[in-house]
């Protein structure tokens, strides 16, 4: 039923995470995240908050300042979640499905391209730095300004395997072109500006 490939990105610029650890904010993260219809014994926001800001590494009642990206981690270091970037190849099949003239090609790849592991090791314990800078927004009281931070880590990899649903709508090739278009559109936090998250792909191999 599945094709499975295995991948690498190599990054060639900072690579970012956009996972707040401001507890307000990670409550904020879940609350637009928040299915319109509650699974079964779902988990309380405040809980999930609670697991999340452990996650990025924020101590209990730690005054966090708003504004804060970073990455995820354990006792193995820091990760970045799979489903991550799944969402990345749906972003760049979207942007593709003109050139490549497939339509729906978001829709299809969603429903047919699949990542493992859950947790994908970026390799460090830290990150390498951070960078903070001023943002400019119109809201309903004017203009204002306000400050991110934003963890990074340089010279890394993602490795991870594709599952594919082998029913030869989704080709190799056309894989290849949307990791071609996405390491110049660039994963992850602030990839629209300074070149963050571009990568080339260092392999790929049918297992």
């Amino acid at each position: 039923m599945w094709t499975k490939y295995n991948v690498e990105l190599q990054f060639t610029a900072p690579f970012a995470s956009s996972t707040p650890k401001n507890s307000k904010e990670i409550e904020a993260m879940l609350e637009a995240r928040m299915p319109a219809k509650a699974p079964p014994d779902p988990v309380s926001i405040p809980e999930l908050a609670r697991q999340i800001a452990e996650e990025v590494g924020t101590e209990p009642n730690e005054a966090m300042e708003r504004g804060y990206a970073t990455f995820k981690r354990d006792d193995n270091g820091l990760y970045y979640e799979a489903r991550c970037v799944r969402a990345h190849i749906k972003d760049c099949s979207n942007a593709l499905q003109k050139l490549l003239d497939i339509k729906a090609l978001k829709s299809k790849v969603a429903q047919r391209v699949y990542v493992e592991p859950e947790k994908l090791y970026l390799g460090k314990k830290e990150p390498d730095g951070s960078e903070t800078r001023i943002i400019h927004a119109m809201t309903m009281q004017g203009p204002r300004s306000s400050f991110k931070t934003i963890d990074y880590v340089l010279d890394t990899k993602l490795s991870f395997t594709l599952k594919v649903l082998d029913d030869g709508m989704i080709t190799r090739k056309i894989l290849e072109a949307i990791f071609e278009y996405g390491g110049t559109h660039g994963m992850g936090q602030e990839r629209s500006s300074n070149d963050f998250g571009k990568y080339f792909v260092a392999k790929f191999e049918e297992v």
